[in-house]
């Protein structure tokens, strides 16, 4: 088996068209971390903003003739004195912030978001029990109050922009304007060039329904080649003492390793390009992990990559077991593939009709399964990462299983 699996996998990696898919491969992740690289907030980006609050605070005293060191008891009106006050918290606030920026003291950067959070908690204790759902949430602030705890136990460098309408979940459903939901999406949409953030952007891009095509693409015709019921070379191979099962099993191992080597390679690339060229990032960053009743927790990223790349090549498996019975059935490799897409793209985009947690097309949007958004929507906690690799690995076998027999069929 194990001579067998390594012919299919000089096979499979010695054609130009499977060479010139990792070079495209290669191509996007380059253009993409270009792309991450100049949108990334820079630290000298948050220097020139928390100068500018600053200014613009100090500028408000300046207005009301009050300067830093005068005495406010003797400011007469009292609403002036409390707005005073509160413009004098602001200048701290933003001063302590500003200098955490200057030393690089995540830890400082951080103690400020905590402490902003606790003060309006302190305001506003409660507010999901109410089912109020216009941005910001009270849960997304909950969010982002415990993110920068997270960040402050770790001593963490926060990825920017770090602050509270940064934060966007699933539960903010509703805006007071058009420009309101703009500029939440914008501040939401966050890039980085460290190495682990910019794996985790490249991720939720690449382990979707459009990077299994790519993946169906470069294997093909792993099947088709052989020419079956055409007197091809797997009616050679069949002449030799070996059993048809062990080709077949071998085909499916070896698209599974390939893949999952390429997989691989894509991720230790981004490393090495966000370490390179900015710095490695934080591998404990927090990912949200959404639970039932407005409760939440945080996954380490690096922990979370491994899980999306585990769900997605149980994915790929699943696509694989597809495109090896339309192989097995029609023999063309584009027919094949084409077949395969089609089912793959209206199983998922009808997947939310077919209630159940077991429907493996349920499962092409990895991340979402991951933070448990999809279970979230559609209010069934069973539609989990476990759930998903059952049901991706049992109707794959299936699948496979139809496929084998069908070749057999055909082979006679």
């Amino acid at each position: 088996m194990i001579k067998f699996i390594f012919f299919e996998m000089k096979k499979a990696t010695k054609s130009a068209f499977f060479y010139m898919l990792l070079a495209l491969l290669v191509l996007v992740v380059s253009g993409y971390f270009i792309y991450n690289y100049i949108q990334t907030e820079r630290v000298e980006d948050m220097v020139e903003e928390a100068e500018r609050q600053l200014l613009g605070s100090e500028s408000s005293l300046e207005e009301m003739g009050f300067e830093i060191g005068d005495d406010i008891n003797e400011v007469e009106d009292p609403l002036e004195a409390s707005e005073i006050e509160n413009i004098l918290m602001q200048i701290e606030t933003r001063e302590t912030r500003l200098q955490g920026y200057e030393d690089h003291d995540w830890k400082k950067v951080a103690q400020v978001e905590v402490e902003m959070g606790e003060e309006h908690f302190e305001r506003f204790p409660t507010q999901a029990e109410e089912q109020v759902y216009t941005w910001m949430t009270h849960f997304s602030r909950e969010v982002h109050l415990e993110r920068n705890r997270w960040l402050l136990d770790r001593e963490i460098r926060p990825v920017f922009p770090n602050h509270s309408f940064s934060e966007l979940t699933v539960y903010d459903e509703v805006f007071d304007s058009e420009v309101e939901e703009e500029i939440a999406h914008d501040f939401n949409n966050i890039h980085s060039s460290s190495g682990f953030y910019f794996l985790y952007r490249l991720f939720e891009l690449l382990l979707t329904v459009f990077g299994a095509a790519f993946f169906l693409f470069l294997f093909g015709n792993v099947m088709t080649r052989e020419g079956l019921g055409q007197n091809g070379p797997i009616h050679f191979l069949y002449t030799q003492p070996v059993r048809r099962r062990t080709v077949f099993v071998s085909k499916v191992i070896t698209v599974t390793l390939v893949s999952l080597s390429t997989v691989l390679g894509v991720g230790l690339f981004s490393l090495l390009l966000g370490t390179v060229f900015d710095r490695l990032g934080a591998w404990d960053y927090p990912v949200l992990i959404y639970e039932p009743e407005f409760q939440f927790s945080f996954m380490p990223m690096g922990a979370f990559l491994l899980w999306s790349a585990l769900l997605f090549l149980m994915v790929l498996v699943f696509c694989y077991a597809w495109l090896f019975l339309f192989s097995v059935l029609v023999r063309r490799t584009s027919i094949a593939i084409g077949l395969t897409l089609a089912v793959v793209f209206l199983g998922v985009q009808f997947s939310d009709q077919i209630v159940g947690a077991y429907n493996p097309f349920l499962y092409f949007d990895v991340y979402e399964i991951i933070t448990f958004e999809t279970a979230l929507v559609q209010e069934n906690f069973d539609i989990n990462l476990v759930n998903g690799v059952v049901s991706l690995g049992v109707s794959s076998l299936l699948i496979l299983v139809v496929s084998y027999f069908v070749m057999k069929v055909k082979m006679k």
